[in-house]
């Protein structure tokens, strides 16, 4: 059976934080404001995994208020949300992501 999730994830950009897109830092005089490393990309992936499964969303498994989660590095919440779909019996066959962005550059990154 297949199960298509789709999920977006907005951050606000501030100084005095890496960016973080992709498990990638990316050099600028800004980043990503959020609990974990605010990695916007990996969240949505992750969401649109676990609302695939009919599991909720990402702050349900992580929430924000948890200080398990304060500035943990994004590929370690996909990871775990692969774990749910292998257990499941589910593989991920397809992934196809968008940023939206002015600054910085992405091309450079991909």
């Amino acid at each position: 059976m297949f199960r298509i999730g789709h999920s977006t994830d907005i951050h606000q950009l501030v100084p005095n934080r890496k960016l973080i897109l992709g498990g990638i830092e990316i050099p600028y005089e800004k980043g990503l404001l959020g609990h974990s490393d605010a990695d916007a990309l990996l969240h949505a992936i992750t969401e649109a995994i676990i609302g695939a499964l009919g599991l909720g969303d990402i702050g349900k498994h992580f929430p924000d208020n948890d200080p398990a989660y304060k500035d943990i590095d994004s590929k370690i919440l996909l990871h775990k949300a692969y774990l749910l779909a292998k257990e499941r019996g589910y593989i991920i066959n397809n992934i196809d992501t968008t940023i939206f962005a002015e600054k910085p550059k992405m091309a450079p990154y991909i």
